[in-house]
């Protein structure tokens, strides 16, 4: 058992080494290009919707509704859908937008689900370019001239940096991390080869006619966001992003409030993937086809680790009881003053050192990119490595919840 798990330890080290180091190598050779900034249009103003699907949002509605009216764009209308809150959503909106003709609230008496609400917004939207921001997530005034530009050759949508509104807590430091590294560098980087996998709910930006193309958004998946990325690919188009614009959400307020978001993210990812098989190796999408497997691989493989090592910690722990029962207080005496040294250091330990450094590192070069200040943000950088236990809990539960076929809702 030692030797094979010495064997697959090596395996998954060399999957997530050459994944993390195929990451450096095009994040360093396309910088230029990565941390270009687009001009925004002079004489070019298309029409643009916005749509807000809202479903008890009367804590945080009001301050994206007065994000959405300092924008500096002139061609714009916005398009709350009230998705038949319990709250008073809906009293808000109607006094927050008052008489301002910009704004259109459709007022749902029944629960849909958000993504039949984008796609009541979809219906509804005038723009030749349509956007989508969650009700607890606000803009800077200038996205939408931001984002435009992005939109050429046969770019579908284009995806923007999702940052936190507030950092309070050491949770909310550590995500932080987590959205400047997966949800905007990592989206720029895989935007280089067409093979951004998500369209962030928090905000993007789609062409009107490729989102009608497509059918809009799938009211039978829970992470609606990013299947719609799979079939914008299917459809031969491209994700883009705009890596200077930004939009800032809601973190999770505690861990259980997490734990409910990422087992629907995850959930919804493997049932995603499972849906759109068919473009797995693929070489009809590209990169894509390949990254997304390669991906899952990882996480399937590192989850698979995660657990041999629990397995051996705590047969280890039981085999040392037993020894322990049978020796005198002189040979655990002996034990107990055992002390370290480096030459003693096996390669799994090595290994282990070599993947927090790297993980370590990845943040703080990911942060440099970024543009965001590694000193102030040294307790998550330092904690941030935590979340690899969390993940697999999180990969755990979601694999457990599509074999069983469990339901797991949006919510």
């Amino acid at each position: 058992m030692n030797q094979n798990y010495t064997i697959f330890t090596y395996v998954v080290w060399f999957i997530a080494t050459y994944y993390v180091v195929l990451f450096l190598v095009i994040l360093f050779s396309d910088k230029k290009k990565i941390m270009e900034r687009k001009k925004p249009y002079r004489n070019y103003s298309p029409f643009v919707s916005i749509i807000i699907p809202a479903y008890n949002e009367e804590e945080s509605i009001i301050e994206t509704i007065d994000s959405l009216k300092k924008l500096d764009y002139p061609n714009i209308e916005f398009i709350i859908v009230n998705d038949g809150s319990k709250d008073r959503t809906s009293e808000i909106v109607r006094a927050a937008i008052a008489e301002d003709k910009k704004f259109i609230l459709i007022d749902n008496t029944t629960n849909k689900g958000k993504a039949k609400s984008l796609n009541e917004g979809i219906a509804a939207a005038k723009g030749e370019f349509i956007a989508t921001i969650d009700a607890d997530s606000v803009v800077e005034p200038a996205v939408i001239r931001k984002v435009l530009p992005y939109f050429s050759n046969k770019v579908g949508a284009v995806t923007i940096t999702v940052d936190l509104k507030s950092i309070k807590t050491l949770l909310d430091k550590i995500i932080e991390l987590e959205f400047a590294i997966g949800l905007s560098l990592f989206m720029k980087i895989l935007s280089t080869f067409n093979s951004v996998f998500v369209t962030p709910g928090p905000f993007s930006i789609y062409r009107a006619s490729v989102l009608r193309k497509i059918g809009g958004f799938d009211p039978n998946s829970i992470t609606e966001d990013l299947e719609i990325a799979y079939r914008i690919h299917k459809a031969g188009h491209k994700i883009d992003n705009c890596f200077n614009a930004k939009v800032k959400t809601q973190s999770p307020p505690n861990l259980k409030a997490m734990y409910v978001q990422r087992r629907r993210w995850y959930t919804g990812a493997l049932l995603t993937v499972i849906q759109h098989r068919n473009m797995l190796f693929n070489p009809k999408y590209g990169f894509f086809g390949f990254i997304v497997p390669y991906t899952f691989l990882l996480i399937i493989s590192g989850l698979g680790l995660f657990l041999m090592t629990i397995y051996l910690l705590f047969s280890n722990l039981i085999s040392l009881a037993q020894f322990l029962q049978y020796v005198n207080n002189s040979t655990i005496q002996r034990i107990l003053e055992v002390r370290f040294d480096i030459l003693t250091i096996s390669g799994i330990n090595i290994v282990g050192i070599m993947a927090l450094f790297t993980s370590i590192s990845l943040i703080v070069i990911g942060l440099f990119f970024t543009g965001k200040s590694i000193w102030k943000r040294k307790m998550g950088v330092f904690a941030f490595p935590l979340l690899f236990f969390l993940y697999q809990f999180y990969w755990m539960r979601a694999i457990l919840a599509v074999i069983s076929g469990r339901t797991t809702k949006w919510r």
